[in-house]
């Protein structure tokens, strides 16, 4: 078949949806199908079989996105709006598959040359919106639903990635061909880099002292700031103990370095600042125990998965975007506190926390392997009878 995929994104980029974005494509170049991806104007180039990378127009002024809803993304998806009609128009596809906002302005041209369309949701764009704080008119948001909601039910099929977000699909139409397809891992398996942690280790003169690791943008939902306070309480019970955080933008850098700073941890945590993908694996072999903060959101964290798949600790808050996934049984569940995080961090330091990384990664292996991803991916394009 000929595809084409509207991600307004930027691709490639080590963070949530272009992971996701990258899997699709690698499943469906696997299953010969030919793609034409059109994206944002800032990323790394990635090459398939198969796949065309068309890049939307550049805005002046603006050089990047940051994650989630911004004001600098409303020109760009203008611009790519304007270059999927003309995509449409004039030329030949058999499924257009629109990811997140891109689907309020990819659907119409295709219902209109009765192209079937796939909604990939990844998250409830009205409840982004409202929990972000970046629209708070009430009409507005109530505008953006409805928009969400004539797009579910118009699709051939909605692409969700969690059971929230079905629950949440179905809500606003409870007889949409709604496909839950989880996340995945990084990669096949996970290979431990050794060379590349001595070469962290020794770059931030962390010699033997057990580590802390969290992947990951630094934007406000993430709960970096809750995991720099857990420092505090964790230190005098773990002197030794480091926390390395990978990833994120300078701007949120620079003023959570100033909070370690006014907490006396400077000694304790570390930035890494944003990595490319091909170094992920020796952050990952740093770690002693994996981390993800989050104090926001429903959608399960896509670090996830590549955190399970190491059989490492994991210390997790016990909200639904990680509860979705892991139970006490595979992870060090905290509420989302200082010192409840502390007390996780020291358990899962504890020697026999290698017990609960262990089953996680059984767990990922079982139900939520790359593999399992690509085959339900080309399943999922197999049941799309083009017009």
């Amino acid at each position: 078949m000929k595809i084409l995929l509207v991600s307004p994104q930027p691709f490639f980029r080590v963070r949530g949806t272009p992971i996701n974005i990258r899997n699709v494509l690698i499943a469906l170049s696997e299953a010969g199908h030919e793609v034409d991806l059109i994206c944002y104007p800032f990323g790394e180039d990635l090459t398939l079989p198969g796949l065309r990378i068309l890049r939307s127009p550049r805005f002046p002024g603006i050089q990047d996105v940051k994650v989630g809803p911004s004001l600098a993304k409303i020109p760009l998806d203008v611009l790519m709006s304007l270059q999927v009609a003309g995509r449409i128009l004039f030329h030949s596809y058999d499924v257009v598959h629109a990811v997140e906002e891109s689907v309020f302005f990819s659907a119409p041209w295709a219902r209109l040359r009765k192209i079937p369309y796939i909604y990939d949701m990844d998250s409830l764009i009205s409840d982004q919106l409202a929990y972000s704080g970046f629209i708070t008119f009430k009409p507005l948001l109530r505008l953006v639903e409805w928009m969400e909601t004539r797009a579910i039910r118009k699709a051939s099929a909605v692409l969700t990635v969690c059971r929230a977000l079905t629950d949440a699909a179905e809500r606003l139409v409870p007889d949409a061909n709604l496909v839950q397809i989880e996340d995945a891992p990084l990669e096949k398996e996970f290979i431990a880099d050794e060379p590349g942690a001595t070469l962290y280790r020794e770059q931030y003169h962390l010699k033997n002292r057990p580590c802390i690791v969290y992947t990951g943008n630094l934007e406000a939902y993430q709960g970096i700031p809750l995991f720099i306070e857990a420092m505090d309480p964790l230190r005098r019970t773990h002197p030794d103990a480091a926390a390395v955080i990978v990833g994120g933008e300078d701007r949120h850098r620079f003023n959570l370095e100033k909070e370690v700073e006014r907490l006396g941890l400077q000694h304790h945590v570390f930035f890494t600042g944003a990595l490319p993908m091909e170094q992920m694996r020796a952050c990952m072999t740093l770690a002693d125990v994996l981390i993800s903060p989050r104090v926001k959101g429903e959608n399960t964290a896509l670090k996830i998965y590549g955190y399970m798949q190491t059989g490492k600790p994991i210390v997790a808050t016990s909200i639904p975007t990680h509860t979705q996934l892991l139970n006490e049984d595979t992870a060090w569940l905290c509420k989302p506190n200082p010192q409840d995080m502390a007390r996780a961090l020291a358990a899962a330091l504890h020697p026999q926390g290698n017990s609960k990384g262990e089953r996680a990664a059984v767990l990922l292996q079982e139900k939520y392997s790359l593999e399992r991803f690509f085959d339900q991916i080309k399943t999922l394009y197999e049941d799309i009878s083009p017009t």
